[in-house]
């Protein structure tokens, strides 16, 4: 995969090429120091994957990629950045990750590997079987259908399932119910875990962003680590 760079500050390229070049199958085919240059070594490489620092001189990150999405579409964009006031813009462009500095290792190659995948798409994701999530109540065991949650939320030391029409509570943990779900699931914040195909909006409010779901009147939390990575979800 042929990776750009850009990123005025450099040491942070330093950082960024060391990281990169402890790895297979990346090949860095070019250094930008502003936004003018990302467009020129764009056009000029086509690479694959771009890393990209939002505030650069001359012009922008955020407005860089939009015009090298323009031409190459299929470019997959890793934002890099010291301000996480950028996260919903990112989020419209299709960035595959937004990674707040500083640059951890892991989360570069986490965010390297989403992009190899949305680059090189193995078909639409195939939502599995499950239709309905057990829950045990009590001595009880209900089943809700998977099509009808909107979002779980753990709050008092209880798990709350919020569907439509109803909340249901049960003492499970998020852990033990996310593991019963399927990939229209995800989990959100350390507190909850949304279903895609519901969430309508996100808003930007004080450290993290809120999910809405249509007209009902609950919302859920998405950290602001988790930004990019519901990017490569909704993909």
């Amino acid at each position: 995969m042929k990776v750009l760079i850009a990123e005025d500050d450099a040491s942070s390229r330093k950082l960024l090429k060391h990281f990169i070049n402890s790895l297979p199958h990346y090949v860095i085919v070019g250094e930008a120091a502003n936004g003018e240059e990302l467009i020129k070594y764009t056009m000029k490489e086509k690479p694959d994957i771009a890393l990209v620092d939002i505030g650069m001189p001359l012009l922008n990150g955020m407005e860089a990629v939009k015009s090298c999405k323009e031409f190459f579409p299929s470019l997959q964009v890793i934002f890099i950045t010291g301000h996480d006031n950028y996260a919903l813009e990112a989020f419209d462009v299709r960035a595959v990750d937004y990674l707040l500095k500083p640059i951890e290792r892991n989360r570069l190659y986490a965010a390297l590997e989403r992009a190899v995948q949305a680059a090189h798409p193995s078909g639409e994701k195939e939502k599995s079987a499950k239709k309905d999530l057990m829950v045990k109540q009590q001595k009880n065991i209900i089943f809700i259908p998977l099509d009808e949650i909107l979002f779980i939320e753990r709050a008092d030391r209880k798990s709350v399932i919020h569907t439509r029409n109803q909340k249901i509570e049960t003492n499970e943990p998020l852990t033990s119910l996310e593991n019963s779900l399927d990939s229209r699931f995800m989990l959100s914040h350390r507190s909850y875990i949304i279903n895609l195909d519901h969430l309508t909006r996100i808003e930007s409010v004080d450290q993290n962003y809120i999910a809405s779901f249509g007209d009902y009147p609950s919302t859920a939390k998405i950290s602001k680590h988790k930004i990019g990575e519901l990017q490569s979800y909704k993909t």
